[in-house]
């Protein structure tokens, strides 16, 4: 039996709370170690849904493959738009640190997985701000950490809205072409 929307909302806030805490205790010296917790969070995930249901769907797969392809997108356009910079990462593709796309292609997969099967409005508004705040709340540590930079007039609030509205992209994506 599905989990009810309310319990995976709560769920997931928990989890994003445990990893703003680790975050927030190694700031301000966190470093690399940041971007590896980021890496091995969205690794967690997918096992927590991989160990649920035995199997990865293939859809799955597309939209971490497109949420990577998206993210790279955004974040290569922004950089050369100069909103933003990115640092400390041991490999960089564009303007994007390998450990972010990993998260991405991790996070989105398992992301997939705990989906309801059904399209839901208030899962969708949830979903969407919980991601808005605990995304752009995860960069102020970054930028606290030396990880990165805003520029001209980037803030928190902007990254609080392209989260959130990503995910509302990534909602059409998966309930009216992938998952169709």
């Amino acid at each position: 039996m599905e989990k009810s929307i309310r319990s995976k909302i709560i769920e997931k806030i928990i989890i994003f709370s445990a990893i703003g805490i680790v975050f927030w205790l190694l700031t301000p010296n966190g470093g690399y170690s940041l971007y590896l917790i980021l890496v091995l969070s969205g690794l967690f995930a997918l096992f927590y849904h991989f160990n649920k249901s035995k199997t990865i769907p293939i859809k799955a797969l597309i939209l971490g493959i497109f949420l990577v392809v998206f993210d790279f997108i955004v974040e290569n356009a922004g950089a050369l738009l100069g909103y933003w910079n990115t640092y400390g990462s041991r490999f960089f593709v564009g303007a994007v640190p390998i450990e972010i796309m990993t998260l991405i292609f991790f996070g989105g997969i398992a992301w997939a997985m705990h989906l309801p099967k059904k399209f839901n409005k208030f899962f969708l508004l949830a979903e969407s701000t919980v991601f808005g705040f605990y995304g752009a709340s995860g960069e102020y540590l970054l930028i606290l950490n030396g990880l990165m930079t805003y520029k001209d007039g980037w803030n928190s609030v902007d990254a609080f809205f392209g989260y959130f509205f990503t995910w509302v992209i990534l909602f059409f994506v998966w309930y009216k072409i992938i998952n169709k």
